[in-house]
C-alpha cells in the first residue's frame, strides 16, 4: 500500500513540475509554441512613421543616384507624373538629396525668356510609397506584444531636355526596410494628419485565439492539479 501512494505522490509531484514549467516557459517565450521569433531588434527610441519613411527615400537616393548626370547650370525643375498624396514627401526628400548634390533644384518652370536659368526636368512617378505593420511578436506570452514595421519605396525616375525632349536619364528605383517597435508606441508614430502616414493595426486571427486558449488550459490544469494533490 506504500508504494501505490509513494508512486501517486511523485506522479503528483512530476505532472506538478512539469506544468510549472511549462508555465514559466511561455511567460518567458521559450516554449515550443511560444510566440517569441529571433532575431528581432526591438527599436527602443524608434523615429516616427514620417521620418522612418524618410529615412528610406534617401537610403533608396544614394543607390538610384549614383549615374546620374553630373551636375550644371542648368536649373533642374521636379515634376510629378501623377497626383498622389505622398507627392509632398517625395518631392521634399528629393529636392533636399539634390541640392546636398549641388545641383540647383526648382519645384515649377522657369520662363527662360526673362533672362533666368534654362531648365531641365526631373519627373518622378511613385509606384509605390506606403508604410505598414505586417507582423506581430511576442517576447513571451504575457508579456508587451511587438509590431514590425515595413516601410515600401518603389520609383521611376526620368529627366528630360525640355527643348528637345531626349531623355537624358532614366532609373528605376525599389526599397524595402523593416524594424520592429512596441505596440504601445504606435499611437505615437503615426501621424493622423496623413492615412500613409497612419496605417491601420492588422490583426493576427490565429494569436486571437490561440492565445485565450492556452491561458484557459493553464489555468484549467493548476485548478486540477490543486485538487488532485489533495
Amino acid at each position: 500500500m506504500i508504494l501505490p501512494k509513494a508512486k501517486r505522490a511523485f506522479s503528483n509531484r512530476y505532472k506538478s513540475l512539469v506544468l510549472y514549467l511549462i508555465i514559466i516557459a511561455l511567460i518567458e517565450g521559450v516554449a515550443p509554441f511560444s510566440l517569441a521569433q529571433d532575431r528581432i531588434t526591438l527599436q527602443e527610441n524608434p523615429p516616427t512613421n514620417e521620418e522612418f519613411l524618410r529615412e528610406t527615400l534617401r537610403s533608396l537616393f544614394d543607390e538610384t543616384f549614383t549615374d546620374f548626370p553630373e551636375s550644371a547650370p542648368d536649373l533642374l525643375i521636379l515634376k510629378a507624373e501623377e497626383e498622389r498624396p505622398e507627392n509632398w514627401l517625395l518631392e521634399n526628400e528629393l529636392a533636399v538629396y539634390l541640392l546636398s548634390l549641388n545641383y540647383q533644384v526648382g519645384l515649377k518652370a522657369v520662363d527662360t525668356e526673362s533672362g533666368l536659368l534654362e531648365s531641365k526636368s526631373l519627373f518622378y512617378r511613385i509606384i509605390d510609397l506606403k508604410l505598414d505593420y505586417p507582423e506581430t511578436h511576442r517576447k513571451g506570452f504575457l508579456k508587451e506584444k511587438l509590431i514590425t514595421r515595413r516601410a515600401v519605396v518603389n520609383l521611376s525616375l526620368r529627366e528630360e531636355d525640355p527643348t528637345t525632349g531626349k531623355v537624358i536619364w532614366l532609373k528605376r528605383g525599389k526599397l524595402e526596410k523593416r524594424d520592429v517597435v512596441r505596440k504601445s508606441a504606435i499611437k505615437s508614430l503615426n501621424n493622423q494628419s496623413y492615412p500613409f502616414l497612419c496605417p491601420s493595426l492588422s490583426g493576427d486571427p490565429i494569436n486571437k485565439y490561440m492565445e485565450p486558449a492556452l491561458l484557459t488550459a493553464v489555468v484549467g490544469g493548476v485548478i486540477y492539479l490543486f485538487f488532485a494533490n489533495r
